[in-house]
């Protein structure tokens, strides 16, 4: 199942604010401080081991002077047969449901309630339910691969280190132990995973089709090494931000959705690729295009270049007014006029027009016949 729709009452700069999400990926676009991450923290609220208590409440609503939690109703649509059959050991009133709502209003268990249309549906076990919903996971940083990390560093599952083991997982190594042994099987587990890892980012890489990655052990040391066309091996921390980011962003939610079923998860990115290059930032929305076949994404941006224009329903712009923030979901409009507008962009920009296009410049007057003859005397 996925989102279909959010409203958010009395939190942080929302006021009151219902916003309708795609299936498969929705875009919050509009300038800094007009309230994107708060609708992404809102529903990061939403989930029941998240901290919930008044200090979250708008200060400009009547909740904030009642001392009151903000309010978060969230609608869920597309179930599954394999989703309704777990809902139905919670309810029997989920058998012909074609979409439900959940509220939450308060830190504890029994703040959250649910609804199908108007009529509330009692839940014996509600823990057991909101386990059935979509896992919300917030990506709002990116753990950086570093250049080298140590055996008990790997294999105790220290904290730090999730993105080098999550590389050796994309490589396809499971036993992490493997790779540090002194032994032909170490060697070739290495190699292997070497070239599994390179294929893999050279697929969603366009900037650098030679890049190269090279898993090397020296005892019980891994070092990470990164080559292309033009240096030798160095190191993740030697090379620029923007890839090291992309590497690292790619390889931890390509691991985080690998064996996950389809729509198990509902991620929120917070400004990914905002260190790439436009070109980069084009080779992120198509690895976003690919995740999302399986899991809804949304996430935040300044860029235009993070927008897919093959999909402009996709977009939310963002803004905020004395009332609070607000959300067109028609940004399109007008040939893009109010994001435009309210992220400074110029048409002269060209970030909306395709890649081939006509520029005509014609006379603001009509001339007759006879005044393009006079005017032609003139030259």
């Amino acid at each position: 199942m996925t989102i279909s729709n959010v409203f958010i009452r009395a939190f942080k700069s929302i006021f009151e604010l219902t916003i309708p999400f795609d299936p498969k990926i929705t875009v919050l676009i509009g300038p800094n401080e007009s309230g994107k991450t708060n609708i992404l923290k809102a529903l990061t609220a939403f989930n029941y081991d998240a901290a919930f208590d008044n200090s979250l409440t708008c200060q400009y609503s009547d909740y904030y002077y009642q001392k009151k939690c903000p309010e978060i109703i969230v609608e869920f649509f597309n179930i599954t047969k394999e989703n309704r059959i777990k809902l139905l050991q919670t309810s029997e009133a989920f058998k012909t449901a074609e979409s439900f709502f959940v509220k939450k209003d308060g830190p504890e268990i029994t703040d959250y309630r649910v609804f199908i249309d108007e009529d509330e549906i009692p839940i014996a076990d509600m823990k057991k339910f909101l386990r059935i919903l979509p896992k919300i996971v917030y990506f709002d940083s990116i753990p950086l691969l570093k250049n080298r990390v140590d055996y008990y560093s790997l294999v105790d599952g220290r904290p730090g280190y999730t993105t080098e083991r999550n590389l050796l997982r994309v490589g396809g190594l499971q036993n992490l132990e493997v790779i540090f042994e002194d032994s032909t099987r170490g060697r070739r587990a290495s190699e292997e995973a070497s070239r599994v890892i390179t294929d893999q980012i050279r697929r969603v890489w366009s900037q650098e089709p030679t890049i190269e990655i090279k898993l090397n052990v020296n005892g019980k040391l891994l070092y990470i090494d990164v080559s292309d066309s033009t240096t030798v091996f160095d190191t993740p921390e030697s090379r620029s931000l923007g890839f090291r980011w992309y590497l690292s962003f790619y390889i931890n939610f390509l691991a985080q959705t690998y064996e996950a079923r389809a729509n198990e998860f509902v991620f929120l990115i917070d400004e990914p690729g905002i260190h790439l290059h436009p070109a980069g930032q084009k080779d992120l929305v198509k690895v976003l295009e690919n995740f999302a076949l399986k899991n809804q994404l949304i996430y935040t941006t300044h860029s235009p270049f993070m927008i897919n224009r093959n999909f402009p329903q996709r977009v939310r712009l963002v803004q905020k007014f004395r009332e609070g923030t607000r959300v067109d979901s028609e940004a399109y409009r007008q040939n893009w006029k109010p994001l435009r507008k309210s992220i400074g962009l110029m048409i002269g920009d060209l970030f909306f027009f395709s890649e081939s296009g006509l520029i005509l410049e014609l006379p603001k007057e009509k001339l007759s016949l006879k005044n393009k003859i006079r005017f032609w005397e003139k030259e």
